[in-house]
């Protein structure tokens, strides 16, 4: 099902910019690019994410920023984003396993957040990590990577101004499955770059 907002980013979501990333590419279902994906803190089966990821919680949600970088500590995912202009952005999303499908992402261009924290000049990388939340992840539990996931971007890559933070999918907020409340989305990567549910930021 299509997920509204929480209310602490609703203006942000009624006011999403259209732009030409990816006009005329045929979309695919939103039935389908939410109910078969990768998300192994849920399982590492395509539909066990959207089969378990009903309790997950991700309203309030904070991100910690720290590292190399003028402005760090902890922040309400809403003091962000809500900074910003949403984009609607229809990329295509790789699978290192040979299936792709074609999303309308809601979000942030990742140069607009990596430059609200001030990076210094001797940041040369930007990590992420995702939550660590064996209660409700039921993957966690199993040894299938080591917990928590992270990911990491050059600082040139996280400045692409094709790579965004993303809050939404198909106009609405991601699903749980789809790794709520904010992922990274770097399209001419595959997608195990795209980190879901990130708390962290380094």
């Amino acid at each position: 099902n299509l997920i509204s907002p929480p209310a602490s980013l609703a203006s942000a979501f009624n006011n999403i910019q259209e732009t030409h990333f990816g006009m005329g590419e045929k979309i695919s279902p939103f039935d389908v690019a939410s109910s078969y994906n990768n998300f192994y803190e849920f399982g590492y089966g395509k539909g066990d994410p959207a089969k378990r990821a009903d309790n997950f919680k991700t309203d309030p949600w904070t991100i910690t920023v720290e590292g190399e970088a003028d402005i760090v500590g902890t922040f309400a995912l809403e003091d962000i984003i809500n900074e910003h202009q949403l984009e609607e952005r229809i990329y295509r999303l790789r699978c290192v396993e040979a299936w792709s499908m074609v999303i309308p992402w809601v979000g942030i261009p990742l140069a607009k957040i990596v430059k609200q924290f001030k990076p210094l000049s001797k940041a040369k990388y930007v990590r992420f990590e995702t939550i660590h939340d064996k209660e409700n992840m039921i993957g966690q539990r199993y040894r299938i990577l080591k917990w928590p996931y992270r990911e990491g971007l050059t600082i040139a890559e996280a400045t692409n101004p094709l790579s965004i933070l993303a809050v939404g999918i198909y106009g609405y907020a991601l699903p749980n499955q789809n790794g709520a409340p904010l992922r990274l989305i770097v399209p001419w990567k595959y997608g195990f770059k795209g980190i879901k549910s990130i708390v962290k930021m380094s």
